[in-house]
């Protein structure tokens, strides 16, 4: 049991930084960019390996939660429930974070925050059906009852 919630989170961890490599540092990079503030000593040197480790250690920390969750108590053990689920989350606490930075600092515009808002949902969703996925392995389907 343990087990599989460990590697539904590594699987999940190692999804989410690729995405978030993908989405954010090439696709989107100009855009978000282009829609943000700067200001001196903001960002990091992205030069230096350790933000990357740190970035990883945060999708490995969200990865768990969800994990731990499903697991536990949603029993989502599927490549469906875990997509429905991830969009549902990802929607909400992507909104909620940029809506509190929003609120309090002069950081990015409306549309960094609409995409960015939209970007959360697809990458938790997606996220989450791998772990979903990874739960539900080697389980047999049950049949609907009734049928």
């Amino acid at each position: 049991m343990i087990k599989k919630m460990l590697l539904a989170t590594v699987a999940g961890s190692v999804v989410q930084f690729l995405l978030g490599w993908l989405i954010y540092g090439i696709f989107l990079s100009g855009f978000m960019d282009s829609q943000t503030t700067h200001f001196e000593g903001l960002m990091k040197d992205m030069n230096s390996g350790s933000f990357v480790l740190v970035i990883f250690l945060s999708g490995l920390v969200m990865s768990f939660l969800f994990a731990f969750i499903f697991q536990r108590w949603a029993k989502f053990e599927t490549f469906f429930s875990g997509l429905k689920a991830g969009l549902f989350m990802g929607f909400f606490m992507s909104l909620s974070f940029d809506l509190a930075s929003y609120s309090m600092m002069n950081l990015m515009s409306e549309a960094a925050l609409v995409v960015d808002v939209i970007t959360g949902m697809i990458v938790t969703g997606i996220v989450c059906s791998v772990i979903g996925w990874v739960l539900g392995m080697g389980k047999k389907a049950v049949p609907p009852a009734g049928s």
